[in-house]
């Protein structure tokens, strides 16, 4: 197989997209391996094979924790016998720093940062606050009408850090053999995390802290990014701090809510728990420095899911899809329970009420990918020459091609992620007939806006909303998570039972073509010319497909009157209130402006001008608490400007969410776009300010990933809370992240340290590392490579031992 330094050097050119072209279904070449492959066919992605939606929608199994204990129990200690005898925190990339040492910063919020080990988790226990913990208490809310939010008024509390013993998983990332379409002649061969592409799927609980060991079996870097998590440095998946091939890495996710300051102290000082920050819908991914698009389009995703006890409450009380007490259950939440793992997969949960945490058949998460699959040999095809982004025309969920789901008639929540490298999604719901009609004569905007089912979205990407709103579409660019509730059993309520199971479809309504973005179908193919916004403004309507792309079959059956007596269908109705609103950011906390621009340039992607260097700092914010003003805790607000060219990119910043304050758009500057690239129009001609037309529920809520449609700025804001040492924020049009279009910034935990000064190179990776390269350490010499490792080594990696796949033919000699 190709490693990573092979594709860099483009020795993988023989699978480019662009290559020789031989057709799907020529055998002339007596090995199928070693033919050309097939193109993108962007004229027909809405063309379906004959075996569409004949494979059921497979759902991501639990993964289950190897061990569970306290700190003492944990650390050091072998807890992933038998098969890995390596302690905990001594593995060749070692565990962060605040797995035992206190960072000096905490002493704003009271913690002793002289105190290690034990001694220092039961100090954080006290200094990261309390909680509300709602477990078995009855609701306990009140409705603000000023604040327009929901404030809890319970009595029950937990810590915020280590309320929980602590969790530890190990997950191997191999290859494996994976069939991904019925016609094509061999399976794949696929990256996976713990041989299942996407990987296995964690459920963990705000105040409950876990250890990911992360074990690479494959002949590439990798770095594991918990994207929308709030964790140290060392376990961000920062694109150098890398798991060697042969090596592995302790991921450390405390899943603590960040501490804010509060205009009015209360018991718990001037200091409390930031409750909205709770995240909810989460998921992990590679990020290796120059492979993360390869390496994803490989495989390397997975999905993961975070209960704060706010969120299990709305479970609980049934306003949120749920079987009641058993999706609110999690039977190893203080240790490993005998019974709950599933004989035929060990390691993961039996699929059963009281068996799975959290157990929920009325949750769905949807993975949303597309792929060019060679149906000659079964591969995936990447072009590693092409950088604008990667587009394909088999379209998977969950890692089936185009598949089927059976559901009953109620309300279901789906949580879909677009995990593509550079597609833009907007999902519509449509019927059977409506479907039909589609791709018989095709439907104008209007129709398909008349056509589309309604449904509720609750929140965007790792955060719910305070509220429901109904919508009949949602926007989703790469990155983008959206958490719907789709009441299926309203869809056939005027349906008779004798007509049977009726059929809807989940559809791709964008106009896209090639990694520049999504645009209208013209006649002119090489025309440039793109969408207005990533969203509806009065007068100027996104452009849809007219023949929408099918992407999941669902199948509503109707349930018996016994099973919905047992399982009542969710409350949850548009308007109704779910959280407290986010504190908005006000001007007097703001320290320093930023502006980035994003744009092509020097035949790559860029930055202000500039490639991304993993060794220097681009910015250097304080972190909240030890950059007070006149007792107000800090923050900074960032200018995300998109240069032009016609290009779309979504902007994710690590560590933190981002408070949306503005959006504007110049549309005079959508006409001065050439057929390969354009000059960036600077100053704008004449932006307009659309931030009216987001909805205010969206737009006061958290967000981990801006969409930048052409020739548009986004204002954010954000407090850098809690973890010091090196982050990135980057375009999540994964070949233009790859092609330097990110940036880091060092989170500066000195008072003294002015923000609009960048440090002179940004913190070693070691430096985040326990003991690292100490040899007087008790991990021993663990943690980072030297700046001044060679570009290419100069002998083959030789870490991965005998964890790959066989390859065709006789092994080289060693």
């Amino acid at each position: 197989m190709a490693s990573r330094r092979d594709v860099l050097k483009s020795a993988f050119a023989g699978a480019a997209t662009a290559a020789l072209a031989t057709p799907v279904g020529d055998a002339s070449a007596a090995d199928p391996f070693a033919g050309a492959t097939v193109a993108f066919d962007k004229a027909n992605q809405s063309r379906l094979p004959p075996w569409a939606f004949t494979q059921p929608l497979v759902v991501p199994r639990i993964l289950r924790p190897r061990a569970i204990g306290q700190f003492p129990d944990i650390d050091g200690q072998p807890v992933f016998l038998p098969d890995d005898p390596v302690p905990v925190g001594r593995t060749f990339h070692g565990i962060a720093r605040e797995w035992s040492e206190t960072p000096a910063a905490w002493e704003a919020y009271g913690c002793n940062p002289t105190l290690t080990g034990a001694a220092a988790w039961e100090d954080r226990q006290k200094c990261f606050r309390q909680i509300p913990r709602l477990d078995g208490i009855a609701a306990h809310f009140a409705i603000d009408p000023q604040q327009d939010s929901i404030k809890y008024l319970g009595t029950g509390s937990m810590p915020n850090w280590n309320a929980f013993p602590i969790k530890c998983y190990r997950i191997p990332m191999v290859e494996a053999l994976l069939p991904l379409r019925p016609d094509a002649a061999f399976p794949a061969r696929v990256f996976t995390y713990g041989g299942t592409a996407p990987g296995p799927m964690l459920r963990m609980r705000i105040g409950q802290p876990v250890v990911v060991r992360f074990d690479n079996r494959l002949d590439t870097e990798t770095s594991v990014h918990f994207h929308g998590g709030h964790n140290p440095s060392h376990a961000d998946g920062f694109p150098v701090f890398y798991v060697l091939p042969g090596k592995q890495r302790d991921y450390f996710w405390p899943n603590i809510v960040p501490l804010e300051r509060v205009p009015e102290p209360g018991p718990q000082g001037p200091y409390a728990p930031a409750l909205t920050e709770a995240q909810s819908t989460v998921w992990y991914h590679d990020h290796a420095m120059d492979i993360t698009a390869f390496n994803a389009s490989k495989g390397l995703s997975g999905m993961m899911q975070v209960f704060s006890d706010w969120e299990l409450h709305l479970l609980r009380t049934g306003v949120l899809p749920s079987v009641g007490e058993a999706s609110v259950t999690d039977p190893d939440q203080d240790g490993l329970a005998a019974g709950v793992e599933d004989p035929a997969r060990p390691g993961y949960y039996l699929r059963e009420p009281g068996k799975e945490p959290f157990f929920n058949p009325f949750d769905i998460p949807l993975v949303l990918q597309d792929k060019i699959i060679d149906r000659n040999t079964g591969q995936i095809v990447y072009d590693p020459e092409a950088h604008n982004g990667y587009l394909g025309d088999t379209f998977f969920a969950n890692g089936v091609a185009w598949p089927v789901a059976r559901v009953g008639d109620r309300k279901y929540r789906l949580r879909i992620l677009d995990g593509a490298n550079a597609r833009v999604y907007r999902l519509r719901i449509l019927s059977e007939a409506d479907f039909i009609r589609s791709q018989q004569a095709g439907l104008s905007a209007d129709e398909l806006a008349a056509a589309a089912r309604p449904f509720l979205q609750i929140g965007k990407d790792s955060w719910m909303w305070s509220q429901a709103l109904e919508r009949t579409s949602v926007v989703l660019a790469m990155a983008n998570r959206a958490d719907l509730i789709v009441d299926f059993g309203g869809m056939v309520r005027d349906v008779p039972p004798e007509a049977g199971p009726q059929v809807f479809y989940l559809v791709n309504t964008m106009p896209q073509f090639d990694g520049r973005g999504p645009k209208g179908k013209l006649d002119d193919g090489g025309d440039p010319r793109v969408l207005p916004l990533p969203f509806d403004v009065p007068g100027r309507p996104l452009v849809e497909l007219d023949r929408p792309i099918a992407l999941v079959k669902f199948v509503v059956e109707r349930e018996t009157a016994e099973f919905k007596r047992a399982h009542p269908d969710a409350s949850i109705v548009a308007g109704k209130r779910l959280m407290e609103n986010r504190r908005r950011i006000p001007d007097a906390d703001v320290v320093a402006v930023r502006e980035f621009v994003f744009e092509r340039g020097k035949g790559a992607w860029q930055i202000n001008g500039r490639f991304y260097d993993p060794t220097i700092a681009n910015a250097a914010p304080q972190i909240a608490s030890t950059g007070q003003r006149d007792g107000r805790d800090c923050a900074e607000e960032w200018v995300l400007r998109n240069g032009g060219g016609g290009w779309w990119h979504p902007i994710h910043i690590h560590l933190e969410s981002h408070q949306l304050v503005s959006y504007e758009k110049d549309f005079p500057a959508d006409d001065r776009i050439g057929p390969v690239d354009a000059v960036p129009v600077r100053p704008p001609i004449a932006p307009v300010d659309v931030t009216a037309d987001i909805p205010n529920t969206e737009l006061v809520a958290n967000h981990d990933t801006t969409i930048l449609g052409p020739n548009t700025t986004a204002r954010i804001r954000m407090r850098f809370r809690t973890w010091p040492g090196p982050f990135v924020f980057h375009c999540h049009n994964l070949e233009h992240e790859d092609m330097r279009m990110m940036f880091n910034f060092e989170v500066v935990p000195d008072p003294a340290q002015d923000p609009n000064v960048a440090p002179a190179a940004r913190s070693h990776g070691n430096a985040v590392t326990l003991g690292g390269r100490d040899p007087a350490a008790p991990a021993g010499p663990v943690g980072e490579l030297p700046w001044e490792q060679p570009p290419v080594p100069p002998t083959p990696v030789r870490e991965a031992g005998e964890f790959l796949i066989d390859p065709r033919g006789p092994r080289p000699p060693r």
